[in-house]
């Protein structure tokens, strides 16, 4: 599950879920765009012009960047451990896979990166074969051959040494599993035999043979999970502090928690490689543990950027006062909707009227606030991702109002509707250490109370809220906790990548559960299927139909899609967000002017 691979694209400490793309078309054309791109002629720069557009064009090669990481390390260098979703960009310096995130802003289309072309396909999309191009090489100049990529692979399966990384998207497509989702097949250190379902036939070829459709490969092997890694120098779990290099930059120095220092890697070839045309020599990397300090040194000019997340509060306001730092500044939505699971599990909450009531009764408004205002997120109707194709902004099937203060008359209608007429009892769960959790709980805590709904507070502590606090649906009972505060975003920017783990009803588990309202509706887990399935041009269709069907349940209340506001240093050139991996500056190709 995703919960923390998109931490770092919010202002706030919460655990989040979340980014990747779309699906193919025929097995003879290219992989469709889930959102056009465009890049400026002029490069110029301005207040959220490197959203849409290229900033500060420039083909100048050498000089070195210092970015900062406000919010400390990665969880993982190793491409099939890595989940956060910063580190999913930062991979495109030193990680290349069969296919990749074109290199256009405002676009989440994937394209042919180690592949010769996008993945061939048979009629049921059960088979997918990829060729390699010619030049792609390792750090040493060894070449990367289809054996690489499937050992790659194959190490998602020795989930007692590789974990951490999305690995539910392959383990149950290439092996067998039995009725708890464990996959027959353990990995590479203990099955020396391999993974029969797929095959090298040479050292340019590479075939996968799926147990069920999957119309969205092309995207799966855009993941860094699915990069490869030579078994020559892989060292399991340490692998992360040795990671061999395929891409433009290798490691040249990693101090965990403080530093790393990426150089250009001499054996990487640019007629290789049409995604990256890396400018600069070397990229310095400093990892904070302060995000005030972090924020503070990166406005004043010292880090030409945060890889991770837009600055916080305290230096929000100073960079819109400041008309300078707001034109090299970007307020972009990384497709992350904040929302409110409402427990169908806990009465009088098993009553979709009184859910109602709570959903009409909300102040989005107030909300948004403690969340940092229109520079923190926009107010939504929909849990719809952003990013995901058949998003719709105008979809509010409970709107709250004109002001989105609430519609206080809709809220009591629904309470009548439900027995309890003068309100009910409500306990919220929100993670302990005051901040936005607190002012979210207080802004929850106010507006509920006007229809007579008396909200509790329950303060769980961050490092178990989502494992065995909301994440565990006994506890949720035991505890009877009726709306809890969460967040999520795409592990790609397609409707499967988004609600499989937060909406399908057929993975729930007793802990580290996503699916906090425990929703297990047929309609919603059929949907799900149609969305793995599904080419490219029915994308759209299926996320409107998923989203409609998931909020007529109204067991999860969307209040706001996130933004963050990231800033640039003016001497920075090439710079755009890289939407695919979550909307981060694509670190790969910026350069200096």
């Amino acid at each position: 599950m995703v919960k923390y691979r998109r931490l770092t694209a919010l202002a706030a400490g919460a655990a989040l879920a979340v980014g990747l793309a779309a699906c193919t078309g025929a097995s003879s054309g290219g992989s469709g765009s889930t959102s056009g791109g465009s890049s400026s002629s002029s490069g110029a720069s301005g207040f959220n012009a490197a959203i849409t557009n290229v900033v500060n064009t420039s083909t100048k090669t050498g000089g070195t960047l210092k970015v900062a990481a406000r919010r400390g390390d990665c969880d993982a260098w190793d491409p099939q451990r890595t989940y956060y979703g910063f580190c999913w960009t930062l991979q495109r310096l030193f990680t290349r896979s069969l296919m990749g995130f074109e290199s256009v802003p405002n676009s989440t289309k994937v394209v042919p990166d180690m592949a010769q072309g996008p993945g061939e396909h048979n009629a049921d999309n059960t088979q997918w074969t990829y060729k390699l191009r010619d030049g792609v090489t390792w750090q040493d100049g060894t070449p990367i051959t289809s054996k690489d990529i499937k050992y790659g692979i194959e190490r998602l399966f020795a989930t007692d040494v590789i974990f951490g990384g999305p690995n539910q998207y392959y383990l149950c497509v290439l092996s067998t599993c039995d009725a708890d989702g464990t996959p027959a097949y353990k990995g590479p250190y203990k099955d020396k035999g391999g993974l029969d379902t797929i095959q090298t036939p040479d050292d340019k070829t590479i075939v996968f043979k799926l147990n069920k459709s999957v119309g969205l490969w092309d995207y799966l092997m855009a993941l860094p999970a699915s990069a490869p890694v030579p078994q020559a120098k892989d060292t399991g779990a340490r692998y992360t502090n040795n990671v061999w290099a395929s891409g433009p930059f290798q490691f040249k120095s990693y101090t965990p928690k403080q530093s790393i220092v990426w150089v250009r890697n001499p054996n990487w070839k640019q007629d290789s490689d049409p995604i990256r045309k890396p400018l600069a020599n070397e990229i310095d990397l400093k990892m904070f543990s302060n995000v005030d300090q972090a924020d503070a040194a990166t406005v004043a000019g010292q880090y030409d950027f945060e890889v991770d997340n837009g600055v916080g509060q305290t230096q929000q306001g100073k960079v819109i006062a400041d008309p300078k730092l707001k034109a090299n500044s970007d307020d972009v939505s990384g497709g992350y909707t904040f929302y409110f699971a409402v427990m169908q599990s806990v009465p009088p909450l098993n009553n979709i009227h009184c859910r109602k009531a709570v959903f009409y009764a909300m102040n989005k408004a107030d909300l948004n606030k403690a969340d940092g205002g229109s520079y923190g997120g926009d107010i939504t109707g929909t849990m719809s991702a952003t990013t995901v194709p058949g998003y719709d902004k105008a979809t509010n099937p409970y709107p709250s109002g004109a002001d989105n203060t609430g519609d206080l008359t809709k809220a009591k209608s629904e309470l009548a509707a439900c027995g309890q007429p003068n309100g009910f009892p409500l306990k919220m769960a929100y993670q302990s250490g005051g901040g936005r959790a607190t002012l979210e709980f207080s802004a929850v805590q106010q507006a509920l109370s006007r229809v007579g709904i008396q909200v509790s507070g329950l303060q769980l502590d961050s490092s178990s809220y989502y494992s065995t606090g909301i994440g565990s649906p006994k506890n949720i009972v035991n505890q009877k906790i009726g709306i809890a505060w969460a967040g999520w975003a795409p592990d790609f920017p397609l409707s499967y990548g988004y609600w499989k783990s937060i909406v399908d009803g057929r993975t729930i588990l007793p802990s580290g559960n996503s699916n906090y309202a425990s929703l297990n509706d047929p309609k919603v887990n059929g949907l799900i299927d149609q969305s793995l399935k599904a080419p490219i041009d029915q994308q759209a269709g299926i996320e409107k139909q998923i989203n409609d069907a998931v909020m007529a349940n109204a067991v999860y209340l969307p209040y706001n899609d996130n933004k963050a506001l990231f800033v640039r240093n003016p001497r920075v050139a090439n710079m755009y967000m890289q939407k695919g991996t979550g909307s981060y500056y694509d670190i790969v190709n910026v350069g200096l002017k």
